[in-house]
């Protein structure tokens, strides 16, 4: 089995980094972070994932936005989130 490796600075690493800490994130969120297209880097992070052999902890939650839409809220199972519990929470 191959192990999870990410390369120095790359947002992978930052996502996996905010997420194993309990943190969540939205799109606006991660912009503010300088993180552009969060939803095809969480699709990057799961496939690292997915390439080591290891089950995905990337769940997501719909949640209403400011501008009268809906967005997702990306967070890691397993790390005390309280989103976890929260009703419509599905793994990604």
């Amino acid at each position: 089995m191959a192990k999870l490796v990410f390369k120095k600075g790359s947002t992978p690493l930052k996502l996996h980094s905010h997420f194993a800490s309990g943190k969540s994130l939205t799109y606006d969120e991660a912009y503010a972070m300088g993180i552009r297209h969060l939803t095809q880097r969480v699709a990057d992070l799961k496939k690292k994932f997915e390439e080591a052999g290891v089950a995905s902890p990337i769940m997501v939650i719909d949640e209403p936005n400011k501008r009268g839409g809906v967005h997702a809220r990306y967070f890691y199972k397993g790390v005390g989130s309280l989103l976890e519990t929260t009703p419509g929470a599905r793994m990604y």
